[in-house]
C-alpha cells in the first residue's frame, strides 16, 4: 500500500524564521510521516493521512494549541527533512543521535513489538536468533540496524554494500508481507500489529489464512522518538506524551488499529 501525500515533501521549504514564528504563535506546524508502515502512518481516501502515529501525534500537539499539516517521506529522509527545515517535526525517525544541529529528540513515541513469523507447516522450530541463519527472512528497509547489537553484527551488509543471502529488505512492509505469503522467503520479521493489518488488507488478494507460529526471540522493543526543530517544542511534546500515557489516550489510539490474531 503507497502513502499519498497530502502535500510533496519539496513544497515544505520555509525558513527557520517561518518556523519559529509558527511555533511561537500556535499555529500550524508541518510533520512529516514515513511512508509504508501501516496502521502507523498511511493514507485513508475519507480521513487523509491517518494512523497511530499520526493521531497521536496530533493529540499531543492540540494540547499545546497546535494544529498539523502532514507529509509523507521514507524513513531515511526523516531527520533531514527537519535538519534542512522542510518540517518542524518527523514522526518515529529510525536514525537518531544526540540533540544538535537544529534537531532535538523526544522521548520514545512509537513502540514496536517485533517477532519472527514463520508457517506452521514449515515447523522450523526457530528458538533464538541464531537459527534465523538456516532460514530466508523478509524485514524492513534498513531493519539490520532496529534489533539489538547481535543482530546488526549478523545482518549488516558488507563492506561492498551486500547482505547475508538468508536477509531480504523491502522498500514497504506491505512487500514484505506478499513476499512471505508467495513463499519467496520462509519468515517474516516484523511488528505483530503491521503483520495483522496487513493480513487483513491482503486476504482478498494472497492466501493469508495459513497457520503461523509467532518466534518471539528478540528481547526488547523497538523505541523511535520524534525529532524537532525547535528544543522548547520538544520539551512541551514530552510532556503532553507524558500526559497521553497517564490519561489512557495512549493506549486507547493503538487499540483503534490493533487487529485480531
Amino acid at each position: 500500500m503507497l502513502l499519498k501525500p497530502l502535500f510533496p515533501i519539496a513544497a515544505l521549504l520555509l525558513s527557520e524564521l517561518l518556523a519559529s514564528e509558527t511555533q511561537a504563535s500556535g499555529r500550524e506546524l508541518r510533520v512529516v510521516f514515513s511512508s509504508g508502515r501501516p496502521p502507523f502512518s498511511f493514507h485513508d481516501g475519507k480521513l487523509g493521512d491517518t494512523g497511530i502515529e499520526v493521531d497521536l501525534m496530533r493529540a499531543a500537539l492540540q494540547q499545546q494549541g497546535y494544529s498539523m499539516k502532514t507529509a509523507i517521506a521514507p524513513n531515511s529522509r526523516l531527520r533531514l527533512a527537519v535538519a534542512d527545515g522542510q518540517a518542524d517535526i518527523a514522526s518515529a525517525v529510525h536514525e537518531y543521535g544526540a540533540d544538535g544541529k537544529g534537531v532535538y529528540y523526544s522521548d520514545g513515541f512509537i513502540e514496536y513489538h517485533n517477532i519472527a513469523i514463520g508457517k506452521r507447516e514449515r515447523r522450523l522450530g526457530i528458538h533464538s536468533q541464531q537459527d534465523l541463519a538456516r532460514h530466508s527472512f523478509a524485514i524492513w528497509q534498513h531493519g539490520w540496524r532496529d534489533l539489538g547489537p547481535a543482530f546488526q553484527a549478523a545482518y549488516q551488509p558488507d563492506s561492498s554494500g551486500r547482505f547475508r543471502r538468508n536477509y531480504h529488505e523491502t522498500a514497504s512492509q506491505e512487500s514484505q508481507c506478499r513476499m512471505f505469503w508467495a513463499n519467496r522467503v520462509e519468515l517474516l520479521i516484523i511488528d505483530r500489529t503491521v503483520y495483522n493489518w496487513f493480513r487483513d488488507k491482503l486476504a482478498s488478494r494472497l492466501p493469508t489464512g495459513s497457520a503461523v507460529v509467532y518466534y518471539d526471540i528478540f528481547p526488547q522493543s523497538t523505541v523511535f522518538p520524534a525529532a524537532f526543530r525547535d528544543k522548547a517544542l520538544r520539551d512541551r511534546f514530552n510532556q503532553a506524551l507524558r500526559q497521553l500515557r497517564q490519561s489512557g489516550d495512549y493506549q486507547r489510539i493503538l487499540a483503534r488499529y490493533r487487529l485480531g490474531g
